[in-house]
């Protein structure tokens, strides 16, 4: 009973969020509601309702999700991706389920986009540059890849804006192979992306699994997107959603 109260709370909280005349909102676009927990997800690689239960189910796998070189995608088990996001003071957790019916990963660090990967973009300072078109020190673009279950360990890289790899390597990250293709679990402290959580807090973001099917080769063969047209669109955080925290507490 106690589950689906909170949950009843965190939809009343989404429900009842006003914001200012001067708050600037991407339209158009998909918008995530991300919960605060006092009791933060175990990065484990096992991602579990239990621990996400207050979060959505956001969800990439339909045909207007696909974004770049949409004839390669073959269906949502070619890839697809379920996942959840929740917060506390130290980290942004997410916990994603990706199937992919042919996991290749040969590249590491910055030339992990060549194979299986997630890439995500945060504007860290949505309502300053509102209108620019162009990334730029606020706007940073993560990678997170599973390794290939083998020999290649899984691995975050951020493309931009420069951070030192120390901070890089803050980040949790797990990731498990399951049937029908594999999950990632990570913690990014907000410390690396420079921002003071607090509810009501907005970002700029883009939740976009990219997909590489052909064993042996390194190429970037499909990508889908929370925020469909920000694939072919490199860094122009005029494509990309929102990304509003909640307290389903606060307000009760």
């Amino acid at each position: 009973m106690k589950r689906f109260l909170m949950i009843s709370l965190i939809l009343l909280v989404v429900l009842s969020i006003s914001f200012g005349e001067d708050v600037k909102l991407r339209k158009g676009t998909w918008t995530h509601y991300v919960p605060y927990v006092t009791t933060p997800p175990k990065v484990d690689g096992d991602v579990s309702v239990s621990e996400y239960f207050l979060s959505p189910r956001y969800y990439v796998g339909l045909k207007e999700d696909v974004d770049y070189i949409p004839e390669n995608w073959k269906g949502p088990d070619d890839l697809s991706v379920v996942y959840y996001m929740v917060w506390d003071k130290n980290y942004l957790y997410i916990g994603a389920i990706v199937k992919d019916d042919s996991i290749v990963q040969l590249a590491t660090g910055e030339n992990m986009w060549q194979g299986d990967h997630l890439e995500l973009w945060f504007d860290t300072d949505l309502q300053g540059d509102f209108e620019d078109k162009a990334n730029n020190k606020d706007d940073f673009q993560f990678g997170i890849s599973p390794g290939d279950f083998d020999l290649l360990e899984p691995e975050v890289w951020v493309w931009t804006p420069p951070v030192l790899a120390a901070d890089v390597k803050k980040v949790q990250l797990a990731a498990k192979k399951i049937d029908g293709g594999y999950t990632l679990e990570f913690a990014i402290p907000w410390t690396l992306l420079k921002v003071k959580p607090e509810p009501n807090l907005i970002m700029g973001f883009a939740f976009s699994p990219s997909d590489t099917d052909t064993p042996g080769k390194l190429d970037q063969e499909m990508m889908m997107s929370s925020a469909p047209g920000s694939s072919p669109n490199w860094g122009n955080p005029t494509f990309w959603g929102n990304l509003i925290l909640v307290d389903p507490l606060e307000k009760f």
